[in-house]
């Protein structure tokens, strides 16, 4: 139930839907003065979060900060990788990875650094429209096809969110007796909420942020004045982001 709620409460986390729920509402009310306050509340979501400078304010301040790479060879404990970077094409047999794929680059790199330490991939399907294969399966068969070692790595299927990532992995480590000192591949927009869910589980923690929307380059002045489409569908990521961290907070995931 808590799963399927948070799909649905997710459409109203959503900026553009604001405005669109603003915008229907300003045009079936018969009432001039609400019709107004609806017409300028859409103008001014809007206007706030197409606004590349404001994100970019704020998404410096909430990110994980991203750090170079740590290459030392005598680091031998795991690397887990979080889900939610790709999804399987049953037609044609294929994965596609999206813009979070930065987190299995990313890992993959310390992991070629120093082959030792084994990698961990958890994630299942987030899907509750129909059944789809878990995401840790099919990047176990594209590791192993790239050359990775099969028995350096261990996955993890049946998750669906962060609180099951770090709760199911930590019954994997169980289960094969390996210890809890681990690097955390996440984005890092989401490693505060990963990082405190994996140290609930009694880990050890070292944080890896990966697939950034903090631009470290000067905007340019189109940033300060225009509104950006892409901006706009950024906003969600990161409220929702926000209401995971207090829902879990609430249901004592953290």
């Amino acid at each position: 139930m808590f799963f399927l709620l948070s799909k649905i409460l997710s459409f109203l986390l959503v900026p553009f839907n604001w405005c669109l729920l603003l915008l229907s509402f300003g045009l079936i009310s018969k009432n001039k003065r609400k019709k107004r306050t609806a017409f300028i509340g859409c103008i001014f979501i809007f206007i706030i979060f197409s606004n590349t400078f404001i994100y970019q304010m704020v998404v410096k301040r909430w990110e994980y900060p991203v750090e170079p790479l740590t290459k030392d060879e005598s680091i031998d404990y795991p690397i887990i990788i979080l889900g939610g970077l790709s999804s399987y094409d049953n037609h044609t047999e294929r994965i596609h990875f999206n813009e979070a794929t930065d987190r299995l680059m990313q890992g993959l790199l310390l992991h070629k650094a120093n082959p030792v330490r084994p990698l961990i991939i958890s994630g299942g399907s987030a899907e509750i429209y129909f059944s789809e294969r878990p995401e840790a399966e099919y990047l176990y068969e594209y590791l192993t096809n790239i050359g990775i070692e099969s028995h350096k790595i261990h996955f993890e299927t049946t998750s669906r969110n962060t609180f099951e990532n770090a709760l199911n992995t930590a019954t994997l480590f169980d289960s094969l007796d390996i210890g809890k000192e681990i690097t955390l591949v996440s984005s890092a927009f989401h490693m505060r909420r990963a990082q405190a869910c994996f140290e609930k589980q009694n880990f050890k923690v070292h944080p890896l942020a990966a697939h950034a929307f903090t631009n470290h380059q000067a905007l340019k002045p189109k940033d300060y004045l225009l509104p950006s489409l892409h901006t706009l569908q950024s906003w969600p990521l990161l409220i929702k982001e926000w209401m995971g961290i207090l829902v879990y907070k609430l249901k004592g995931y953290l």
